[in-house]
């Protein structure tokens, strides 16, 4: 068994001093500050996630509105490559074939 007479007289050194008493609201101290800490969490989670929901409304508002003038083909063409498809015509989407 290893003998450990440091270790031994330093418990015994701390056995022996009478430690200051806490104040009596110390333990109102100690639920006041968890209570901070978990409102600063709280408030970060939300500066998160608003961030995120930011982003994404940010994102989809740019996808909606296309791409800027100059990059990419000219709106005319786009539209007349919709226009004259002609499976999206409602008399071909109700036709009852044979």
């Amino acid at each position: 068994m290893v003998d450990h007479s440091s270790l031994d007289s330093s418990l015994k050194l701390l056995g022996s001093q009478a430690f200051a008493q806490q104040p009596p609201d110390f333990m109102d101290g100690v639920w006041q500050r968890a209570g901070q800490l978990g409102e600063i969490a709280d408030r970060r989670r939300r500066a998160a996630l608003f961030s995120g929901l930011f982003m994404i409304g940010l994102s989809a508002g740019m996808g909606v509105t296309g791409v800027p003038y100059g990059f990419g083909p000219p709106p005319q063409v786009v539209y007349s490559d919709f226009a004259a498809g002609d499976q999206l015509s409602p008399a071909v989407l109700l036709h009852v074939g044979d």
